[in-house]
């Protein structure tokens, strides 16, 4: 039997059942609405209406998705714990690690098909708003964007699983939206400290930034709207480094999950 098999089974499995959550439309509603609501907003605020429809329904599924990636992530594998499912699965043979990349695997994958519906949706209100009756925006700036925001999306699972590997899942929810929001204020938090005139605090803020994500570097949203070109250096720079991020964090909730005692 190849060594995929059980991690793609445990994969569909996760898919399956995490498509039953009803938590999961709830944010789905949420995030279509937040797009839907782009257009009221489109008409009463001052500006380009398509560079609003656009901020805010790409902003609307960062921020659905990023829900889901959480929520899924840390259920997936201390939610299974909690309720014992995860026991029959774990004393068949199959190594602990194929668990939690079958399980990363099937949250993305979960997270993924609902994110795409988000982004239909998004497509086409932005292709009604856009000007002269065609799409406003190059497709290869658009589609690098929706890309980058993709990986960021499987980044974000990623946390969620580690933290799932070794603590309760309410722990694991606190501690991943916390790193997820500090993970796109690194750059910010960098230079807050770096202000000071202490070498210890400027040293802190160094190596958090070098240390936790850095969730802005796979964000190109404000460079599509102003029109700006995106440049494929620094995107290269941003998927190498959201891939090897990505699959730090996989090994070691791996290495974690090993190790856990779950007598």
């Amino acid at each position: 039997m190849s060594k995929l098999t059980p991690i793609l089974a445990i994969a569909s499995v996760t898919i399956t059942e995490s498509l039953r959550d009803r938590i999961l439309y709830g944010v789905l509603a949420f995030g279509i609405g937040l797009i839907l609501l782009s257009a009221v907003l489109s008409n009463v605020t001052l500006g380009w209406p398509v560079r609003i429809v656009t901020d805010l329904s790409i902003s609307a599924i960062s921020i659905g998705g990023s829900i889901m990636a959480i929520l899924l992530g840390v259920r997936a594998v201390a939610g299974e714990i909690e309720k014992r499912l995860a026991y029959p699965v774990l004393a068949r043979p199959i190594s602990r690690a194929s668990y939690v990349v079958g399980k990363y695997l099937g949250v993305v994958g979960t997270v993924y098909l609902n994110v795409l519906l988000m982004i239909a949706a998004a497509t086409v209100m932005i292709a009604t708003y856009s000007h002269e009756g065609s799409f406003q925006y190059p497709a290869a700036a658009y589609l690098t964007t929706l890309a980058l925001l993709l990986l960021k999306l499987a980044l974000i699972a990623a946390i969620a699983i580690l933290f799932s590997a070794f603590t309760s899942s309410t722990v694991a929810f606190i501690a991943s939206t916390g790193l997820v929001i500090a993970g796109h204020l690194t750059g910010e938090l960098r230079f807050f400290l770096g202000q000071s005139e202490s070498d210890l605090t400027r040293w802190i803020g160094d190596a958090l930034y070098w240390t936790l994500p850095d969730l802005a570097a796979m964000e190109s949203l404000s460079l599509l709207i102003h029109g700006q070109e995106i440049a494929t250096g620094p995107t290269l720079v941003a998927v190498a480094y959201g891939g090897l991020y990505l699959a730090a964090l996989l090994a070691l909730a791996s290495l974690i999950f090993e190790r856990r005692d779950l007598a």
